[in-house]
């Protein structure tokens, strides 16, 4: 594979719902900022209060429906000015899949970010970091690390794909609604087991069993945890397939330029991908875009 054609298909990966942020030599460590769920009490010393109709996020019903469109954005508009650290630990199943097993790590604010994926399968560990500059991408396959100037490396959005995480995970599912505290901070926990498997991730020779999620839903809408596991049957080939991703330090995270952009090379390389351009492994570029083989879920830890 030609040096264009490498450079652009960590560019596909690093980006979009398939893509996995490149991490650098080792693997990253989920954030240790996570919500621990404490029962909200009522008056009477009650147990986990049940959460009332006029006080739920966007998107989410009384009967424990979400409008998934609704809620993602609700949750688009809370990061949209914000710094924060997100993680995601993604595991479709599939090894042999470039990009199947990854975990990821992005920071983001002050008009840059930091992008670290760590394949755990096939695949390159790659790094981006991007400022007014362009982006500075670093990948590492085996003994072999490559350094490459992006142009146009796109915005944050295009690698943070909570917003379609959002979308894909909760929409058509059914959920019971309680609410817990950390912090002086109210969340709504949605969770759900064994109930309706969203219509985004089932399909005519794709069959879904075992299906349940949790998120983290902040009154306002911000989805600071979502986690989703379920078996994926296609014809006689089953997949044990995860997905988990969390924020921390929002409003509190910088992002860092790397020691390693030194050696990357004041010269472009490849053209930026564009939303819809399909890399040689069938993944296709930011925009809502998706692979074409396993989607993501989440496993929720919260509740230990």
């Amino acid at each position: 594979m030609g040096k264009r054609a490498v450079v652009l298909v960590a560019l596909v990966l690093l980006s979009g719902c398939s893509a996995v942020p490149f991490g650098s030599d080792s693997q990253q460590g989920a954030p240790t900022d996570t919500v621990t769920p404490v029962p909200v009490t009522d008056a009477d010393g009650g147990a986990t209060a049940t959460a009332t109709a006029a006080d739920l996020p966007p998107g989410v019903s009384a009967d424990g429906s979400v409008n998934a469109i609704e809620l993602a954005r609700a949750h688009s508009a809370y990061v949209e000015n914000r710094s924060y650290t997100w993680f995601v630990d993604y595991d479709t199943g599939e090894q042999d899949f470039l990009g199947g097993v990854f975990t990821r790590r992005a920071v983001v604010g002050n008009g840059s970010f930091f992008v670290q994926q760590a394949s755990l399968g096939s695949g390159a560990n790659t790094s981006l970091y991007v400022n007014e500059s362009g982006g500075f991408l670093r990948s590492t396959e085996g003994n072999e690390t490559r350094y490459d100037l992006i142009e146009v490396p796109g915005d944050h959005s295009q690698y943070v794909f909570a917003d379609a995480a959002i979308r894909r995970f909760l929409n058509g599912a059914r959920f019971a609604v309680t609410t817990v505290e950390r912090g002086g901070q109210t969340y709504y926990r949605l969770y759900t087991a064994d109930g309706p498997v969203p219509d985004t991730l089932a399909s005519s020779s794709v069959a879904i069993r075992n299906y349940s999620a949790t998120a983290y839903v902040t009154p306002d809408g911000f989805v600071r945890s979502l986690s989703v596991e379920y078996d994926r049957f296609v014809g006689g080939d089953r997949s044990d397939v995860s997905f988990r991703y969390d924020y921390s330090g929002v409003g509190e995270s910088t992002p860092r330029a790397p020691t390693w952009i030194g050696n990357v090379s004041r010269r472009s390389t490849p053209e930026p991908v564009q939303p819809g351009t399909t890399a040689p492994n069938g993944t296709t570029a930011p925009g809502g875009s998706t692979a074409t083989t396993d989607e993501p879920t989440a496993t929720d830890e919260l509740d230990e």
